[in-house]
């Protein structure tokens, strides 16, 4: 008799049957072949594999109304051939393969026809998984698994080894994960290994709490990449600033003076006799000149370096001593005048003309400060413009105070020819004295109403216009001239000038404009609007 191995396998390694012609006696299979042979082929049954299967096979059906097939004979039917709907009719002895598990088996016996299972014997293999898809090697046949169930045989030798997820079958997974991964959801990430997990569940709750872990159940669940961020990361710690930073020297090096020999050397001022250990060098180029930057260790600096002195080290490889030129470098900067119109990050040109550095230092305006409107340049004077027009001022900068402000003069104001026969102070205005604060008021017509009721009360007179061109349409009806008063002025300055009287040019060009109220909060130029009855293009 044949021994047993019990080594674990999802195949069936050890089988009965290739053994049963050696031990039926020789005058059994010589008298007796066909029950040698049906021996066999019994032991082959109980040491195959019931593959149960949903596939797609049509038969050849009778014109009848109710499904009659040509032939049934033990449930046996003619199968039309492949290219007119059956894709499933596999053949005896053909290699089968798992599209995702690929597991390979042989077909012993084809039941497909069997209308409440279909479903194939093959050679042990309890790799298949349910749901997957097997193809034929040589018909191309496909088939999606439904079950697989072992052979008695297989079931006696390997009972204990159905434990062991390598080679349980697929349905017998369900259990072990409801026994060891009862908290993990039945559906996972696609790609996921079934047994892989099970075999390894230990190792991953190991991990459990980890930031690994943490990835790997994302992406078993998600099937998503985490990014593990820790709290620590961007926490504020009271006094736990880096408090550190390099001290270097920038030099210009001497004739076959090089840096890098040089470190962990002293290097020595020529006139300061400063002195400082070289921690580190790097060498770089400004405006085509070598610039050497030394890092010095800065508790062994003694002394101060000056600007343009040369400086020496001894050179660790050579043993000659080599030469640097000190260079001053830009470290601070002081604002004495703020100047206008500045932006924050704009570049400011150093004045290269004091014949100091290489004129390869940046400085850029860090912060500006904000302000009122303090005057008004007239680029453009307009015309038929008229006193007390108003300027608009608008911004798009937030939190502003607008500015406020009106015309002024019109039209120009007095000037000189000169002060003496030298025509000193020529085309200068001339300027009110001290303490002339008042003015000549004028009054418009207004109207005492409209009707009854008063309606409009106290509303200017406008003209339609002075001739038929409809010309100073929307001017206000002034009074005569002797109807007037003498008026304190509201918006005197120290440099009013004599203004022309009203009708001497008669352009409307603006002269001066009047600055009531300055704003605030101002960082960029605002624009200015006039509004106006018939001025234009100021």
């Amino acid at each position: 008799m044949a021994s047993i191995d019990n080594t674990s396998s999802s195949n069936l390694t050890t089988k009965l049957s290739p053994l049963i012609e050696g031990q039926v006696p020789d005058f059994v299979q010589a008298d007796h072949p066909l029950f040698v042979k049906f021996l066999k082929n019994y032991y082959e049954y109980l040491e195959a594999g019931e593959l149960r299967v949903t596939v797609t096979i049509d038969d050849l059906l009778l014109e009848t109304e109710s499904t009659s097939y040509a032939l049934d004979v033990d449930g046996n039917h003619i199968v039309l051939e492949d290219g007119t709907g059956t894709t499933g009719k596999f053949t005896v002895n053909e290699t089968i393969t798992g599209s995702t598990t690929k597991a390979t088996a042989k077909v012993l016996v084809d039941d497909l026809g069997n209308a409440t299972k279909p479903r194939l014997f093959i050679s042990s293999q309890q790799k298949f998984k349910t749901g997957e898809t097997i193809t034929g090697g040589d018909s191309d046949s496909t088939a999606t698994v439904t079950r697989y169930r072992a052979n008695p045989v297989q079931n006696i030798q390997q009972l204990l080894e159905y434990a062991d997820t390598d080679n349980t079958i697929y349905d017998f997974l369900d259990q072990l994960r409801d026994s060891f991964m009862n908290a993990i959801p039945t559906e996972l990430a696609s790609g996921v290994n079934k047994r892989n997990l099970i075999k390894n569940i230990r190792e991953l709750y190991r991990a459990k709490g980890t930031s690994e872990g943490h990835k790997i159940f994302i992406r078993m669940l998600l099937d998503e990449n985490a990014d593990i961020l820790y709290p620590n990361k961007y926490m504020l710690r009271p006094s736990d600033g880096k408090w550190t930073y390099q001290t270097i020297l920038r030099c210009s090096p001497g004739v076959n003076s090089i840096a890098s020999e040089v470190i962990g050397k002293i290097l020595t001022g020529g006139s300061s006799g400063a002195t400082a250990v070289i921690a580190n060098a790097s060498t770089t180029a400004e405006g085509g000149d070598s610039i050497v930057i030394f890092e010095i260790d800065p508790v062994s600096l003694v002394g101060t370096f000056t600007d343009g002195e040369t400086a020496t080290a001894i050179s660790s490889v050579q043993d000659v001593s080599m030469s640097f030129t000190i260079k001053g470098m830009v470290t601070n900067t002081t604002v004495s005048d703020g100047g206008i119109l500045y932006s924050a990050e704009d570049s400011i040109e150093l004045d290269t003309n004091l014949a100091v550095g290489n004129a390869e230092a940046i400085t850029k305006v860090e912060t500006i400060k904000t302000g009122s409107v303090s005057g008004v340049v007239i680029d453009d004077a307009g015309t038929l413009y008229e006193v007390d027009d108003t300027l608009t001022f608008s911004t798009g900068q937030a939190n502003t105070k607008a500015a406020t402000g009106f015309v002024s003069v019109i039209d120009g104001s007095i000037s000189m020819n000169g002060t003496d026969i030298s025509s000193t102070n020529a085309n200068d205005n001339l300027i009110l004295e001290d303490g002339t604060t008042s003015h000549v008021e004028f009054f418009n017509c207004i109207l005492n109403g409209t009707d009854e009721a008063g309606t409009n009360a106290d509303s200017s007179l406008l003209l339609n216009g002075t001739n038929a061109s409809s010309t100073n349409a929307g001017h206000n009806i002034s009074m005569e001239y002797g109807v007037s008063q003498v008026t304190l002025d509201d918006y005197g300055t120290t440099s009013d000038t004599f203004a022309l009287e009203e009708g001497t040019v008669n352009t409307g060009e603006i002269t001066r404009v009047f600055l009531k109220d300055g704003g605030a909060g101002y960082s960029l130029l605002p624009s200015i609007t006039i509004s106006t009855t018939t001025g234009t293009s100021a």
